[in-house]
């Protein structure tokens, strides 16, 4: 008699890792960028956490609403990236702040 393959085993302590949505890798950075509301003269300084191919993160002293469009600059001088992006989630922090995730449109 043939025995079964043994299934894996389900515990209810081991976390199941978050789905990985991104379709590029995550570069490191620290610096401030600069965000302005689209037909607007209003800019708000952020701190951009990460940045890949496809968008970015950053962290804010406000939220944001997801499907919102902005205009970011990161970076200062002759290196520089202006691109416009749409908000995908805003979260609340402990700290007051808020993390943001956005892809570039």
């Amino acid at each position: 008699m043939a025995r079964a393959a043994a299934s894996p085993s389900i515990h209810p302590n081991i976390p199941i890792p978050p789905r990985e949505r991104r379709r590029g890798n995550r570069q490191p950075l620290g610096v401030v960028g600069i965000l302005t509301e689209a037909n607007s003269d209003k800019q708000l300084e952020v701190s951009v956490l990460n940045v890949s191919l496809h968008g970015c993160a950053f962290r804010a002293p406000v939220g944001y609403r997801p499907g919102a469009a902005y205009t970011m600059r990161i970076g200062a001088g002759p290196l520089h990236l202006t691109s416009t992006i749409r908000i995908i989630s805003s979260r609340d922090r402990a700290d007051g702040f808020f993390d943001v995730g956005a892809k570039f449109v």
